[in-house]
């Protein structure tokens, strides 16, 4: 009888703590939403436009494509305090124009005018380590990592302009998609429990392959050093 005794009361006894393990891991668990706003800066397309400017020898270098403003939306998932995941998109588009003397025709003066057209949607998966010690703490940092994938498009517009015998035009796009990763970090305001306000910088790392029109349509490296800056709402249903 004894020994029932006792087991009865260490049964009642697991059976507490794991419900009020449970009880904290319920409390913790929160989906939500995210949209951001912010600047993108790349990706590096020197390849190309090294080769612009060896071949056609411009007074002023053709410099890269910069950067732009980017647009962000994904879905929050947070399993634990300090861990979370995070899956969501940002697209962006960049430009560039270039016109240039083609030192190469046989036709004085002649010229060649590339316009560059470079839209991209980068989808990523990342589980941030959220460094959250209270929930009354107003200031939460957080670190994180994941996986990048980039669906990227590129139009090249071309002119070739032959004084005397007027301008010729041709056009392509190319469309690619590569993977890669990337590393952030940020800064949450908490406004209440439901709202908070992101501050983020993400860093992504890859490579890939996009054609143009020139050199017979030659694929040049595109590099996804890729260097994103928000500022963002996150919203918990609960």
């Amino acid at each position: 009888m004894k020994s029932i005794s006792v087991f009865l009361v260490i049964f009642f006894l697991i059976q507490a703590t794991h419900a009020q393990e449970s009880r904290v891991k319920e409390r913790y668990r929160s989906d939500g939403f995210y949209v951001a706003i912010g600047g993108t800066v790349g990706p590096d397309f020197e390849e190309f436009f090294d080769y612009l400017n060896y071949r056609y020898q411009p007074p002023e270098k053709v410099d890269d494509f910069g950067g732009n403003v980017s647009f962000s939306l994904g879905y929050l998932s947070r399993f634990h305090r300090n861990f979370a995941f995070d899956f969501g998109f940002s697209i962006y588009g960049l430009k560039r124009a270039a016109e240039v003397l083609d030192p190469n025709s046989a036709i004085p003066e002649a010229r060649v005018r590339h316009e560059l057209e470079y839209q991209s949607a980068i989808f990523s998966g990342t589980v941030p380590i959220l460094l959250e010690f209270s929930s009354i703490q107003p200031l939460v940092p957080y670190v994180g990592v994941g996986i990048s994938i980039f669906s990227a498009r590129l139009d090249d517009y071309r002119d070739v302009i032959l004084p005397g015998q007027g301008t010729f035009g041709d056009a392509s796009r190319d469309t690619r998609t590569s993977v890669g990763g990337h590393f952030e970090a940020g800064l949450a305001v908490k406004l209440n429990r439901r709202v908070w306000i992101d501050l983020r910088g993400r860093w992504h790392g890859g490579q890939g392959h996009l054609a143009t029109l020139e050199d017979n349509f030659r694929d040049f490296k595109v590099e996804q050093s890729i260097s994103q800056y928000t500022v963002g709402m996150d919203y918990f249903f609960r």
